[in-house]
């Protein structure tokens, strides 16, 4: 399988601005220090590295997009290969919240999506992506009988959700102008509301159109909801997730950032090869909410693939400064990335 930002911020960010004390120590060589290999599943080996020491605290959103994040955390994979170290983890909702815990130095590493970084990158704040982990699909799902094509909603009172501001609102003005319609013909459909709720509001007829993620899509498709778009449609690729970093942990930190993002590759490497048993550790993540059979058949379907770069950042750029939303554009994969030699051909 391998294959939007709230607030108004606007500062370029200086050193002085994240000037805040660190909780990783400096990754000294511990004299007589001898490296293990350490088996932390059936089939994943990672070789441990006592230099690290400290807290590192780690965080990653919610739910299967995500996966290659809380199954390294449930497996314990940073925990084995940094003994010396304290590995703190934490769920937080979005990519610009994760954003605000690392320009206050409360986090090391954050998980983050395609729109909210670019538009943190474009406003000056300088991070990068570490590695790229995964990708998904989103499908605008309707009632069996309603709406027919995007250009239906156009000057309805129908609304969509999940709401402004966010990748599915983004798509659906690349849609429109793909269709020589006003971007910002839909502005006044869109409601705000979480994944679940949506689902419930459309499948009751309180909602005319949810624009769903992976799982949440499958689900509308079980229960004969019909799709009438998708980010596929749109970009061509899966909409990627991927760990970001501020780049001052980088430079003060280059053996822990090239260690995490090492590992995240080694647990997608396993995820493919042990598709039952990543399924098991990430139902144990959720506490069960989720089987791990529903799982599987989730992170094996058409809407989520395991990634390791070629994440598209270029192009999304490109789309979001021809809506107006970016000013700027990259000059080469070095503007986004830690490790561009890593990127793939679509950076």
């Amino acid at each position: 399988m391998k294959v939007a930002v709230s607030g108004s911020f606007s500062w370029r960010t200086t050193a002085g601005a994240l000037a805040v004390a660190g909780t990783i120590a400096a990754a000294v060589a511990i004299p007589g220090a001898k490296a293990e290999m350490v088996e932390v599943a059936p089939g994943y080996v990672v070789e441990t590295d006592e230099s690290v020491t400290g807290t590192v605290r780690i965080a990653h959103g919610f739910g299967l997009i995500y996966a290659p994040m809380p199954i390294t955390r449930q497996l314990g994979v940073l925990e084995a290969k940094y003994p010396n170290a304290e590995i703190v983890w934490r769920n937080i909702f979005t990519t610009t919240q994760q954003r605000d815990a690392m320009l206050a130095g409360e986090l090391e590493f954050g998980s983050c999506t395609p729109g909210p970084f670019l538009q943190s990158w474009d406003k000056g704040v300088e991070w990068k992506v570490l590695q790229v982990t995964s990708g998904f699909d989103a499908y605008l799902m309707v009632q069996p009988d309603g709406p027919e094509t995007l250009e239906d909603f156009i000057g309805s009172d129908m609304k969509i959700s999940p709401g402004t501001n966010t990748a599915q609102y983004f798509t659906t003005q690349k849609l429109l102008l793909d269709s020589n319609k006003p971007a910002d013909a839909l502005d006044k459909n869109w409601v705000r509301l979480p994944h679940p709720a949506a689902m419930q509001a459309l499948t009751s007829e309180q909602l005319d159109g949810h624009f769903a993620t992976a799982d949440y899509a499958l689900r509308h498709q079980e229960n004969g909801m019909r799709r009438i778009a998708s980010f596929k449609e749109a970009y061509g690729t899966f909409y990627a997730v991927a760990v970001c970093v501020m780049d001052r942990v980088v430079d003060e930190h280059p053996a822990l950032s090239r260690g995490y993002a090492e590992v995240l590759k080694k647990t997608i490497d396993w995820i493919d090869d042990h598709p039952d048993l990543a399924a098991e550790a990430l139902s144990k993540a959720v506490d069960g909410k989720v089987s791990a059979e529903n799982f599987e058949r989730y992170m094996t379907s058409p809407v989520f693939t395991t990634m390791t770069g070629n994440a598209n950042l270029q192009e999304h750029a490109r789309i979001l400064n021809e809506l107006g939303v970016l000013e700027n554009l990259p000059e080469g994969a070095g503007d986004f990335y830690v490790y561009p030699e890593d990127a793939g051909a679509k950076w």
